[in-house]
């Protein structure tokens, strides 16, 4: 039996290079969770830490 003019070994080889072309791409691109993320209004991470440890310390007041 014959192969089909369409079946070549071409096809897999331009869809590996279709993947890795999109695979650089995605990497050149920053992820939009990444980019909401870093939209994010900044919190003062530091006071809490000082609050938790003053707690701890027995320093209610």
């Amino acid at each position: 039996m014959q192969r089909h003019i369409t079946d070549q070994k071409r096809a897999r080889h331009s869809a590996i290079r279709a993947r890795e072309y999109l695979r650089m791409e995605r990497e050149q691109v920053p992820d939009k969770a990444t980019v909401e993320l870093q939209k994010r209004p900044h919190t003062d991470g530091a006071g809490r830490l000082r609050q938790f440890l003053r707690i701890a310390r027995g320093q209610i007041t």
